[in-house]
């Protein structure tokens, strides 16, 4: 399968916005320099001339890889603001604007950029929260996945651990369709009977995870299977105990439980085929 991160694809394309945008410095750095036309420092001249070049080219990357209002218009205002550091280093244009309103000065060359930082940090951090959420959802069931146990907060726990029952069965007979739906059916219980009580996981194809706060345990349980019966859902399950972090512990002893109770029901299911 091709890769959608191909370093040196991200290079070239990288090198070609560099190239895409080189006119910028072109369009402010050689009319000055065959003109002469006196700035006040070259120095500080050329560097705001490279820091909006670098804004023009960091707005193009983001505009693919980041749908964000509020980043655009940060970096809207970046980029505005770097124009006019760059042009009022002309000492004409510095004497006409800057000199004679300096409260507007200020305004666009200090609160203009603190704006523009703002708005690109409040945008990011809405945009990395997003993706933060989704890489750490089950895109189908809306459970957490395996990866956000390292976030769960410590404590004391009973851990849960499911599978569905006859669930190969529904894929064969019935579809892959009908799977899903019991799949999102089952896992919409989970998560109401956790509530405020526990977290959800989907760590498997029909494979669930519940971390309940030791007080609540057994009435979760028992609020979770009335729940599952009433919409003809059949699992077996195994639990123990889970101490702060040691989720890894505490799962492979809920797995060793589910492989037994599991056990004990394939060996009663001759006597019961009522599917």
């Amino acid at each position: 399968m091709r890769t959608l991160f191909n370093d040196n694809q991200i290079y070239l394309d990288l090198t070609r916005r560099a190239i895409r945008f080189s006119f910028i410095p072109v369009l402010f750095i050689a009319p000055v320099m065959a003109l002469s036309i006196p700035v006040e420092s070259i120095y500080d001249y050329l560097l705001e001339v490279t820091r909006l070049y670098c804004v023009l080219i960091m707005a193009s990357v983001t505009e693919n890889l980041v749908n964000s209002k509020v980043i655009r218009i940060g970096i809207i205002l970046a980029i505005i603001n770097g124009v006019y550091d760059a042009i009022t280093e002309i000492l004409y244009i510095e004497q006409v604007i800057s000199h004679r309103f300096p409260f507007a000065d200020a305004l666009i060359d200090e609160a203009l950029l603190i704006a523009a930082y703002g708005c690109i940090i409040f945008g990011l951090f809405r945009h990395l929260s997003k993706v933060n959420k989704l890489s750490l959802t089950d895109n189908l069931t809306k459970c957490y996945t395996r990866t956000a146990l390292k976030l769960l907060p410590r404590g004391s726990y009973q851990l849960f651990y499911f599978d569905l029952d006859k669930f190969k069965l529904i894929n064969d007979t019935k579809g892959h369709n009908v799977g899903d739906k019991v799949l999102i059916i089952f896992a919409r219980r989970l998560m109401r009977c956790c509530d405020n009580i526990g977290y959800a996981f989907r760590v498997g194809g029909d494979e669930f995870i519940a971390i309940i706060d030791t007080e609540n345990a057994q009435d979760f349980i028992e609020i979770f299977t009335k729940a599952c019966e009433v919409e003809g859902i059949e699992f077996s399950y195994g639990t123990a105990a889970c101490e702060s972090i040691h989720y890894d512990k505490a799962i492979a002893e809920a797995d060793e439980n589910l492989y037994e109770m599991k056990q004990f029901k394939s060996s009663n299911y001759p006597f019961n085929l009522n599917l």
